[in-house]
């Protein structure tokens, strides 16, 4: 038995062998569609073909034809880790390019693809505080610039931090004496002086001491740096710092504060 297909509408018709008729046996195409339609429609039963590129052809798949939630994570192409997807100017998907540890994802603005970039300081932000404090009592302080016991260390996160100071603490004198000196050190930089700190005379009584300054650094480094106060007096009369002259001392204390800049 011989067979004939019709292109037309995709029928198969079986023919007798010895040629004496049809065997009226026709079996259609289901669910093909229509010869016309049949591989480019988009009707159910439709089957579409791939145009000279092997892809489906522009027109034939179309965004209602794909399930919503169908495209699994497995189906998407392979990216490096740590790659965003964003969109261009023409409005195709592009790869946000990875960035570096700590960096922060910074829009570009309309039209511009965000970039991972370094965070820009601290904004003005505290990012440390270190606080020391001592019962050290230095007496005696003459013209020449003595320790008095106030220092802190403290390691910068960054070379564009500022380092800010603050020194507290009190003390006497029994003499007369006009003034005094204050110096903040950064290691063995002096890196503030005040040569007139303000102290008026009395013969008769102690004369209180109160110290309280601050100072802002720059000290442009990630390494580890002590700041330390010093003092003299103008007139080479003695000073005592931290100390009351009758019930021993109470702490001073230096604190530093690294602000983002």
């Amino acid at each position: 038995m011989a067979h004939k297909i019709d292109s037309a509408s995709g029928s198969i018709t079986l023919i007798s062998e010895d040629g004496s008729g049809n065997v009226n046996l026709t079996l259609p195409r289901a669910g093909l569609g229509t010869a016309a339609s049949a591989d480019t429609g988009t009707a159910a039963g439709n089957i579409p073909v791939l145009d000279g590129s092997g892809q489906i052809a522009s027109g034939v798949l179309t965004n209602a034809a794909v399930a919503d939630n169908a495209i699994t994570l497995a189906k998407m192409a392979h990216g490096t880790d740590g790659e965003l997807i964003t969109y261009d100017a023409t409005g195709a998907p592009a790869n946000v390019a990875v960035g570096t540890s700590g960096q922060v994802l910074t829009s570009g603005g309309a039209g511009v693809a965000p970039t991972f970039q370094t965070a820009a300081g601290g904004g003005g932000k505290v990012l440390q505080v270190v606080q020391t404090t001592a019962t050290t009592t230095t007496s005696g302080i003459g013209t020449t610039f003595t320790s008095i016991g106030m220092s802190v260390s403290i390691t910068p996160s960054a070379t564009s931090s500022k380092i800010l100071l603050m020194f507290s603490t009190g003390g006497y004198s029994a003499s007369n004496i006009n003034a005094v000196r204050f110096r903040i050190k950064r290691d063995t930089t002096v890196v503030r002086l005040i040569t007139r700190y303000g102290l008026s005379s009395d013969l008769s009584n102690n004369i209180h001491l109160p110290i309280a300054v601050t100072y802002l650094d720059s000290p442009s480094t990630t390494s580890s740096i002590t700041y330390s106060a010093e003092m003299a007096t103008e007139d080479g009369s003695g000073v005592t710092i931290n100390g009351d002259g009758a019930a021993g001392t109470d702490p001073i204390s230096v604190i530093a504060m690294e602000i983002g800049a």
